[in-house]
This record gives structure tokens, sequence and C-alpha cells, in this order.
């Protein structure tokens, strides 16, 4: 709820900022992978390395496509604010997984005599991001190129499905998925988390109002089930031991490339351009000014 506030007001304020304005317009395709799971792990259960079947490795990317469109408010020569939409597909694939603690859970669908599957297993996870953008053109390299830095924070919405790679055996244990949250094979909705990254692009010129835009981006998503598997806590209380729930922050890279179109005429981001432009106005007032005849100036 806060977060849905805090976007709305944003806008408001983006709206208010940029009012008679012309503002430029970003959409782009992406694509991206999981990095990993940083800050303090869940804690494995004690036999989980001697457990695990022999091979057994994380999840390897599969890279889809995504889509993001972006709406951006230039405030100086070389800085602009925007607003973000999203929509991002990340997968995974391995052969035989490690002893995932999630399978020593009550949530495990498998039946107990086959809690742990060495069958390969696979995840597909959207999602769904609002974010707040902030770019800087540090280094326009020549007319045409120009680097920027980007910085951004705001709300995922994150849906995902962790199941058996071969359909063969999502019906022979009759299990569908092993896990899903937020798509069409669980009733829970999606779960939401704060995003934020940072990254560097670039844009290069193709005519006044467009530009071919490229950027790569690494962000932290507070969320544990990016990578399709919720994560658990063993917990020892005397004798007895149970699977406790706990959240994480996922790590993820990103690459896109789209189009910008801007009606900004010669809408050059960057202090050397407008500099220039300054300059060249100058030198022209002058040159009018001392082509006038002699016997017309002032004595």
């Amino acid at each position: 709820m806060r977060l849905n506030l805090f976007f709305f007001i944003f806008c408001l304020l983006l709206a208010e900022a940029t009012s008679g304005q012309i503002l430029r317009y970003r959409l782009s395709v992406n694509s991206g992978m999981v990095l990993g799971e940083p800050g303090q792990a869940e804690i494995d259960h004690p036999m989980k390395e001697q457990a695990s079947y022999s091979g057994s490795k994380d999840f390897e990317p599969g890279f889809k496509a995504g889509v993001e469109f972006e709406m951006m408010a230039p405030v100086t020569a070389d800085f602009e604010l925007g607003l973000q939409l999203g929509y991002n597909q990340l997968s995974g694939h391995t052969p035989k997984a490690p002893l995932f603690n999630f399978f020593l859970s009550r949530h495990n669908p498998l039946p107990n005599s086959y809690k742990y599957p060495d069958e390969a297993l696979i995840y597909d996870t959207e999602l769904l991001n609002t974010l707040a953008t902030a770019r800087w053109y540090f280094l326009p390299y020549n007319d045409e190129l120009n680097i920027f830095m980007k910085l951004f924070g705001g709300v995922a919405f994150v849906g995902t499905d962790f199941t058996f790679h071969d359909p063969v055996y999502r019906v022979k244990y009759d299990v569908g998925v092993l896990y899903s949250r937020g798509t069409q094979n669980s009733e829970f909705p999606k779960m939401a988390g704060f995003n934020g990254g940072v990254g560097l692009g670039a844009t290069y010129r193709l005519s006044d109002k467009m530009d071919l835009c490229f950027e790569t981006t690494v962000s932290a998503v507070r969320s544990d089930i990016v990578n399709g598997v919720p994560n658990f806590n063993y917990v020892e209380t005397g004798e007895e031991t149970s699977m406790q729930r706990t959240n994480a922050l996922t790590t993820m890279a990103q690459a896109s490339i789209g189009i910008i179109y801007s009606a900004i005429p010669d809408r050059r981001l960057n202090k050397r351009n407008f500099t220039r432009s300054r300059k060249s106005n100058k030198n022209l007032f002058w040159k009018r000014k001392n082509s006038r005849p002699y016997s017309k100036r002032k004595r």
C-alpha cells in the first residue's frame, strides 16, 4: 500500500514538473538472468551435501524476451527523470538439482516416498516492474553517440512456476508444478518486493526525433522466488526440527535494446552542444554587427 502511494505521488510530481515540456519515450526489448542470492544464505539441512545426488548443480539460465516502456522528462542538459513500466521473463534449467530445503518442507507436493526428485527441473519467472528512473549523460562521445549512467528503484511483482522439465513426470507424480505463485497454476497473487539497481548505456542518434538506445543493468529484487525455489531455514528447537519460510534478496542482470522517440528539436542532452549553440549565436551576432557601414556605427 505504501509503495502504491509513493508511485502515485511520484507520478503527480512528474506530471507537474513536465507540464509544458515535451517528453521522451523509450520502447525496448530485454532479456536477463539471475545472478544469485547475496546476503545471509538460508540455513541448509546439515546433510545437504551428503544427501544431494552426485552431479547436482544449480540452474543454468535460459534467455527469454521481455519488454519495457519508459517516459522521460529532461531536467537539465545532461540529466532526466522518468517512469518505467517493464515485463521480464527469467528462466533456468538443471539436469539434476541439489537438495533444496524446499523438498524437505511440508510445501513439497511430491509423495513422502519420493520427496527429492532426480529428474531435470526448470523454472519460469515473470516480473512486472514499476520503476522511477534517473539518467545522467556523463560522456558525450561525439555528435551521434552519448553514454549515460542509470539509477532506478521501485516495486516488482514476481510470479513463478517451478516444476519438472519433462511434462511426463508432472503427470506421473500428479503434481502439475512443484511450486507456483502469481501464475495461472496458483491461487496466490504475485509477490511484491523492492526492485532497484544501476546501469550503463548509450544512445545513438538516428534522426532529429529518433535514437537507438542500448543499456545493461544490475538490480536487486526483494524476493526469494525469482529463481523459482522458495527459501526455507532449517531450524532445530530442542530435539525437534522444522523448515521455516524466509525471504531473500535476489540479484539479476539484464540487457535491453530499443528506440527513443522525442519531439524536442535538436535534443542533444549534453552540455557541449548547448555551449556550442550559444557560441554560434554569439559569433553570428558579432558578424552582423561588424558588417554595418562605418558611417552608421556609433562614434
